[in-house]
């Protein structure tokens, strides 16, 4: 079970993703259902818009990218990589 009181960034992110999500979606479905005057329709719709958006919202967590062997992909300026501008190291 999860610790309620020191939740980690990802889970927090995943609560108020979900949370925003089915409750914008839910918007969307009650003012679509009486639009079309079909609450079921309207539920399915705010249903399926809520999850969409609770993905959507939760999104990746601007993680680093992991290079082959499992390292961050980190910048470093010891690398000797001189591509950035064409020119080489100056003296």
């Amino acid at each position: 079970m999860a610790d309620d009181r020191n939740p980690s960034p990802e889970e927090m992110r995943a609560r108020t993703g979900l949370g925003i999500g089915l409750a914008v979606g839910m918007a969307i479905g009650v003012s679509m259902g009486v639009a079309l005057q079909n609450w079921a329709l309207g539920l399915v719709f705010g249903v399926a818009i809520g999850i969409a958006l609770s993905v959507a919202f939760r999104g990746s967590g601007g993680s680093v990218e992991k290079g082959s062997d499992g390292a961050d992909a980190v910048d470093d300026p010891d690398s000797g990589d001189d591509t950035q501008d064409g020119r080489g190291p100056s003296a």
